[in-house]
């Protein structure tokens, strides 16, 4: 019997997504899994959930297909050094970016996947109201895509208590220590942190997610 991979599995998700919800018709954006044979081989494996995309023009595309070769931009740049600090144990910040090979700063955002929790684009500032909407919305669809993917780390960055606790409803959150929450997902272990975006000092995040991914709360969940 012939295995479907992940990635057929979310083109086919994102197809019927498409058609049965209104308004996403030719302005699906889509994600998931940038590169899965090389997120199979990674540990661990991580997933970041995040709002929308900046897409004002609300376009078609497919972050999988953006991100294919390397980040180029602030808020992928971010993901990426985010991600490198997880999958290399965080190594020291000021080496992140001299980083080289399969497994440099520009190449490990391959290794992750990524979601938007709207599959639509918005601006540069995010609306509570529509975010939520879309949520309560696609919640069945948004969470068949979480099952596909399968992570054992979720980092979110979407920046309300509220639309983290609608997206998670039975996760009974924990404080890291380090005034960020933490919790349990089926068979991932789920960070209510920053959005990529935040005006935080890069080494300043870095630091703050490594510290709670390195506590023992978060070991123990």
């Amino acid at each position: 019997m012939i295995q479907i991979t992940k990635t057929k599995q979310l083109d086919l998700l994102f197809t019927k997504w498409e058609q049965e919800i209104p308004g996403y018709k030719n302005h699906f954006v889509k994600d998931g899994i940038i590169n899965e044979d090389l997120y199979e081989q990674t540990n661990p494996k991580v997933l970041f959930i995040t709002k929308e995309p900046n897409n004002p023009n609300q376009h078609p595309g497919d972050f999988r297909e953006w991100w294919k070769e390397e980040v180029k931009h602030g808020f992928s740049k971010r993901i990426a050094e985010l991600s490198f600090g997880i999958i290399n144990d965080f190594v020291q910040y000021d080496t992140v970016r001299k980083s080289r090979g399969p497994y440099s700063m520009k190449q490990t955002i391959q290794h992750i996947a990524f979601m938007n929790i709207k599959k639509t684009g918005g601006t540069g500032s995010s609306k509570y109201e529509r975010i939520l909407e879309h949520l309560k919305t696609n919640y069945q669809f948004i969470h068949h895509q979480i099952d596909i993917i399968d992570p054992e780390i979720i980092v979110l960055g979407l920046s309300w208590k509220e639309i983290r606790n609608e997206l998670f409803p039975e996760i009974k959150w924990l404080n890291s220590g380090y005034d960020i929450l933490i919790g349990r997902h089926k068979n991932s272990k789920v960070i209510d942190f920053y959005h990529p975006s935040s005006r935080n000092a890069p080494a300043a995040m870095y630091s703050l997610l490594q510290n709670v991914i390195q506590a023992p709360q978060f070991k123990n969940l």
